[in-house]
């Protein structure tokens, strides 16, 4: 099993005994790991030999307070640990502890616990021995005052691997620029789904990796001079695994100090290029997109033109809106990305495309100049999660205090970024025609003999490597597929997320019936109603309401308020473009007959009050995260 990350959930929350919503950041030290070979693997306890560490701690103290203050959190902020009990955790243990309590922003202690810490101990009670191992690491981290949470199910964990190790497997495997970058100091992470156990509608959790730039002899040295045993798992020495292969081979290679310092001026540039290639798709979101409350996107061509955008950083820009208006939870790579890209590069744009989950045309009445993103209700959903799901509710201030409390947790995150992003002159690999081992290699960034030993780790694991192809995935989407016939119930005083996009609730004012005739009653007794995309014949529907504006036909006031709405949406439907319209979401009885059109304001009864906001579950750009 990969060790576990030391990654930090900063996600800040009101009240640190609310563990069951878990609203406060995260920090971690590498990645999550949830290995399924690795659940029936023996893991052993690790003695530590009392010993004077290498390095004083005093110096791994510093290091970790730096990359908190990076990160943007403080001693102040209430954060969760990820502790699996080896040594990275135990070591993040140690150092989290330190940085809490100590300076002049420290934090007291509570009943011997430090405030504002908790740990999130992981038992999965796959194995015979998993529930000593968790109460012999609880007993650890209470040593050292922190309180923990056990039997924790982390359903939305990262898995990835420390620094070298990962950059080295994607080496092997011939990444990118932007995937060599590797992973990033701070990232925020979305459910999949609207409610999650540990995750709010409204909010990610802000997962932070302190200790990217520590060794795993830095890690032992911590542990060693707080007297602190770990328990070690075997599988982390199998060959079966790549990323253990890697680690031999880096130890096989960590004698040869060219190598290990050509390799990490390498992993330093892809990360300089990530940086800029993520300033750049910032700075042309801000100026080249609007984002309309019905949904869709509306890209401007001319500026991006007058940009003279290179197209590494292009593609990302289009992947991000894509993206973003789909809510899919992958990115877009491969021949899709470049489809994409030949896509916006054209000028004006005449004509139309379907790809991950979007479909792009003209904006109408543009000449071609603005190209229209909507999510295209005949393309499979963007993961296997349900077309509706039901959340419940929350307190509307707590959700703001968290808000706001993440946000400048962000914003002083985002001023350190700005203080490292690179000059054009600066970064190398935004050409894209070559290979980032070719290029270094022409560039003179690693010599013969490195680019001779990356390549022969390459041709060995891609013997092994078997990729899992977008085709794939969109072959196994198919299950739930958006198609028009489907739809989902939803029940009076219920909220639910309609394609990841929408946030939809209803109920009935029964107390006023008697205002209404009975035609006006329209599931009035139903203790649901059904969410599906807008048809055709709603469109045909709202005409014939609007029809019996004229004639009155005996209409009660509130029909013929009803006739009238109907015109009027009418009227604003014909302005949308018809592939927003056939996005939007309605609301229709068990006979499919049309009860609202909740985002532009028509419902078919006075009785039925209707909420539906715009309010995707994964922000623009996939949320925070700094590479520096």
């Amino acid at each position: 099993m990969a060790p576990t990350s030391t990654t930090a959930f900063a996600h800040s929350i009101p009240r640190l005994a609310s563990a069951s919503r878990l609203k406060l950041p995260f920090i971690c030290h590498g990645p999550i790991s949830c290995s399924s070979s690795s659940l029936v693997a023996a893991r052993f306890l690790r003695n530590c030999v009392l010993q004077e560490p290498a390095q004083d701690m005093s110096t791994y103290r510093e290091k970790f307070s730096q990359r908190m203050a990076m990160a943007g959190l403080k001693p102040h902020h209430r954060i969760a640990l990820g502790v699996s009990g080896g040594p990275d955790s135990m070591a993040l243990c140690v150092l989290a502890a330190a940085w809490k309590t100590a300076g002049p922003d420290s934090t007291t202690r509570t009943n011997g616990f430090i405030d504002g810490l908790l740990a999130i101990i992981v038992d999965h009670g796959l194995r015979l021995e998993s529930g000593e191992e968790a109460k012999t690491v609880q007993q650890r981290v209470s040593d050292i005052g922190i309180k923990y949470f056990r039997d924790f199910a982390i359903n939305n964990s990262s898995v990835s691997f420390l620094l070298h190790i990962m950059q080295m497997t994607r080496l092997s495997r011939n990444s990118g620029v932007l995937g060599l970058a590797g992973m990033a100091l701070t990232s925020e992470l979305f459910s999949k789904f609207m409610h999650s156990r540990i995750m709010d509608l409204n909010h990610g959790i802000l997962v932070v990796r302190p200790l990217l730039d520590f060794t795993k002899e830095d890690l032992y040295e911590i542990c060693r001079a707080d007297r602190l045993d770990w328990v070690e798992d075997p599988t982390n020495r199998s060959p079966s695994y790549v990323r253990n292969r890697i680690r031999m081979s880096l130890q096989n290679f960590s004698s040869t100090s060219t190598f290990m310092s050509e390799l990490q001026a390498l992993i330093s540039a892809c990360r300089r290029t990530r940086i800029y290639v993520d300033k750049t798709c910032s700075d042309l979101i801000s100026r080249s997109l609007t984002i309309t409350d019905l949904g869709y996107a509306v890209i401007d061509l001319p500026v991006l033109n007058a940009s003279k955008v290179d197209d590494i950083s292009l593609a990302k820009f289009c992947s991000i809106v894509v993206q973003f208006i789909s809510q899919r939870h992958r990115p877009v790579r491969g021949s899709t990305s470049k489809l994409l890209l030949n896509y916006i590069r054209t000028f004006p744009c005449k004509t139309s495309l379907t790809a991950a989950g979007c479909y792009l045309s003209p904006a109408p009445g543009s000449k071609g100049t603005k190209v229209l993103v909507c999510c295209s209700v005949n393309c499979p959903l963007p993961s296997k999660t349900e077309l509706f799901c039901l959340e419940d509710s929350k307190e509307d201030h707590e959700d703001d205090f968290i808000s706001n409390e993440l946000q400048g947790i962000i914003d002083l995150a985002n001023s350190y970024s700005d203080l490292y992003c690179p000059d054009a002159s600066d970064v190398r690999f935004l050409d894209t025609s070559s290979s980032v081992l070719t290029e270094a290699k022409r560039l003179n960034m690693i010599s013969e003999s490195t680019y001779r030993s990356i390549l022969s780790m390459q041709e060995e694991e891609m013997k092994r490597f078997k990729p899992k192809y977008d085709s794939d995935y969109e072959r196994k989407s198919l299950v739930g597929s958006a198609n028009s016939s489907e739809a989902k119930l939803l029940e009076p005083g219920q909220t639910g997320k309609f394609m990841n996009r929408f946030s939809i609730s209803w109920r009935w004012h029964e107390e006023f019936a008697g205002n209404c005739c009975r035609s006006c009653l329209v599931g009035q007794n139903k203790v649901a109603v059904k969410v599906r995309h807008m048809e055709e014949r709603d469109w045909l529907y709202l005409s014939q309401l609007s029809r019996d504006q004229s004639s009155e036909n005996g209409l009660a006031k509130s029909c013929l308020d009803r006739a009238i709405s109907a015109g009027h949406c009418l009227r604003f439907l014909k302005a949308l473009p018809a592939a927003a319209r056939k996005s939007l979401p309605v609301l229709v009885d068990s006979d499919g007959l049309l009860l609202s059109i909740p985002i532009i304001g028509f419902k078919h009864c006075p009785l039925l009050e209707v909420s539906c906001k715009w309010k995707p579950t994964v922000p623009l750009g996939g949320g925070h995260s700094s590479f520096i």
